[in-house]
């Protein structure tokens, strides 16, 4: 096969262009002048005090952007007090110098530790980065009071480090917990940590607790619980007199169960993204090969043939509106052309009346539909039509032909499922009648079917979402170790999009060549469309062909029959009067008042100078239409504690704190 530098040029200058655009939207934050604040490490030195109190030192190492102020807030704060607040600045060593008073905008080499509202204090600082960027490191000191919870059969501490109203992403978060003695059997120490399920706790003594959460996001809980069944902490104040223990063992393997069954889906579903791309390639791999193959023969031998004019109904007997319309608009590229669904409605009705299914009447200035025999002989897209009638007639004995609208509003769903079923049994009445192949419209509409481009997409989708985060799946660096930032994610998206967006590129470029060697017709239906396109242009041209004749009533309504399935209704009726004016007086529906049919709609007086004539005839019935579709959309719209894993659970400890900047 030869290739076409040229194109896939083209397409290569797309994708450029498609990754230029997605990494200046992943990059915006970076270059904006949006204040940022991302922890590179957060490290907790924590030591339990036998008065139930705890001392914490933070070590924060953080990049900050055009942010002056950096701070912590500490909830539930009269039940748990803080104090002995400090904070040093570890790149200069330098201890910062206490504000004694809340305020927003804090000097660089100051802080504060006070209560802003009621149960919440806060620890601020001046960062001095309010109009530039940089990476910093701070030590937070404070003392937390009340705790741990005392029970009969344990003592515990639960307590939330961090919870989800914290706005600042960590890269790494360590953390050793100290107890104030050693337990006297490791096994009498259970540990559990909830929040990232990437987060590890583990008892690395008997006296010493150690957790690590890799990728902490922003709105988060970093949360632990340590149980010790030995008494080491006296004098506490939260004492409970009941035992507990059992209840905190079920709990945990509650949340434990879940996060397990959370991590298993999680591995099913990117494995099942994985297979489903695989199978994704193959199918379009193989498809490729079938149209290739197409796409290099010669032609698909249907002789073509233009007719100027053509003056006969095809297939008088037999045909219907419907299918006038689809082989008059027939071009190969669209199954139906340019195809009016109201149009056929109106066109249908018009056609039950010349057979003699209904009733169109004229009574004062109204029009008036009712039924007068059973739908037996019709063809299946002509019954729903009638049906759709009959439906809406209901109990009475006829319906006026604006009040299509009411039932088509009251009714949208019976109207909708008419109309679906007709345009659906226009095409089998193709096949049945030999005019459409069957097959090869099958085959055509492989080369359109857009089914696994959409599935690729959504698989491309879901990739970049993960690539920005929106959707972590992968954590950064899943394939390869690019790193702990959105190019680790970025770049795992671009090896995993590769192989996709190669074969789309192939395939979109074989299709378009295959296309045009299928053609849909047969040579009947080619023959045939023929002769719709002729009798089109007849009657389009009918003023302009030196045809001498005696107007036939008979024949002239079935023209406007099928004038108005393929939308040149209004151009017959003017060729008409064009041709023959006397057929518009008064004069001559006297002489024919025996003949008064659904012409009489397009030339009688007495119609067209009322709400009866044809005009308002297909304008009330594309109203009715209308009405349907716009009420359609409307209504549419409408765990054992010996370590491990975190779990997904938690939420119910104490404290509780969030880290931000401004």
């Amino acid at each position: 096969m030869k290739i076409n530098y040229k194109y896939f040029r083209n397409w290569l200058i797309y994708i450029l262009i498609l990754i230029i655009i997605f990494s200046a939207f992943a990059l915006s934050k970076v270059f904006s002048k949006d204040k940022m604040q991302i922890m590179n490490g957060l490290d907790f030195n924590i030591s339990l005090n036998e008065d139930g109190s705890m001392n914490v030192t933070e070590i924060w190492d953080v990049y900050v952007k055009n942010t002056g102020t950096l701070f912590k807030d500490f909830y539930k704060t009269k039940k748990y007090p803080i104090s002995d607040v400090s904070v040093i600045n570890l790149d200069t060593n330098t201890k910062l110098e206490d504000l004694g008073e809340e305020e927003y905008n804090v000097p660089e080499g100051m802080y504060y530790a006070e209560e802003i509202s009621t149960n919440t204090v806060e620890i601020a600082f001046g960062t001095g980065k309010s109009k530039s960027s940089g990476n910093q490191r701070y030590q937070i000191s404070y003392k937390i009071d009340n705790v741990i919870d005392s029970y009969y059969d344990c003592q515990q501490l639960y307590w939330q480090f961090l919870d989800k109203s914290n706005n600042i992403p960590c890269k790494e978060i360590n953390g050793i917990i100290k107890l104030p003695e050693g337990i006297t059997n490791i096994d009498n120490l259970l540990v559990w940590g909830h929040g990232n399920i990437n987060g590890e706790i583990n008892k690395i003594s008997t006296n010493e607790v150690e957790f690590k959460v890799h990728n902490f996001d922003a709105n988060n809980l970093l949360e632990v619980r340590v149980i010790t069944k030995d008494k080491i902490f006296n004098n506490v104040e939260n004492v409970h007199r009941y035992e507990y223990l059992n209840n905190i063992l079920n709990e945990e393997d509650d949340w434990a169960k879940q996060t397990n069954k959370n991590i298993r889906n999680h591995r099913i579903f990117v494995i099942s993204l994985a297979l489903i791309e695989i199978i994704i390639i193959v199918y379009l791999i193989l498809r490729y090969y079938k149209f290739y193959k197409i796409s290099k023969q010669k032609d698909d031998g249907i002789i073509k043939k233009k007719l100027k004019y053509f003056r006969d109904i095809p297939r008088e007997k037999t045909s219907t509106p419907g299918e006038a319309d689809f082989l008059y608009h027939y071009d190969n590229e669209n199954d139906a052309g340019e195809t009016n669904p109201s149009d056929l409605i109106a066109a249908n009705i018009l056609n039950l009346c010349l057979k003699g299914y209904i009733s169109i009447e004229k009574k004062q200035d109204d029009l008036y539909i009712s039924i007068t025999k059973e739908a037996s002989g019709l063809k299946k897209d002509e019954k729903e039509i009638y049906y759709l009638l009959k439906d809406a007639i209901g109990n009475k004995e006829e319906i006026k032909v604006e009040q299509l609208n009411k039932f088509a509003k009251s009714n949208y769903s019976n109207y909708n499922n008419h109309v679906s079923k007709m345009l659906n049994n226009i095409k089998q009445n193709l096949y049945n009648e030999g005019l459409v192949d069957k097959k090869k419209e099958k085959l055509y509409g492989a080369s359109n079917n857009i089914l696994p481009i959409i599935f690729a997409g959504i698989l491309l989708a879901i990739i970049v979402y993960n690539a920005v985060g929106l959707i972590p799946i992968f954590t950064p660096g899943y394939i390869i170790n690019w790193g702990t930032d959105i190019l680790g994610r970025l770049l795992d998206s671009v090896i995993i999009c590769a192989p996709l967006i190669i074969i789309l590129i192939l395939l979109d470029r074989v299709h378009s060549k295959a296309k045009d060697k299928i053609y849909k017709l047969t040579q009947k239906g080619e023959d045939e469309r023929a002769q719709w396109k002729g009798l089109g242009q007849y009657l389009k041209d009918y003023s302009l062909i030196d045809e001498k004749g005696v107007f036939d009533i008979v024949i002239w309504e079935k023209y406007l029959v099928f004038a108005t399935a393929i939308g040149i209704s209004e151009k017959v009726i003017f060729e008409l009067k064009a041709k023959y004016p006397n057929v518009f007086t008064e004069e001559y529906w006297q002489e024919h008042q025996d003949k008064f049919g659904i012409i009489s709609m397009a030339c009688n007086p007495i119609y067209t100078k009322t709400q009866c004539s044809f005009y308002n005839f297909t304008s009330n019935i594309n109203s009715s239409y209308r009405t349907m579709t716009s009420t359609v959309a409307a209504h549419s719209a409408s765990s054992s504690g010996g370590g491990g894993g975190f779990s997904a659970g938690g939420g119910g400890g104490g404290g509780g704190a969030g880290m931000g900047g401004r």
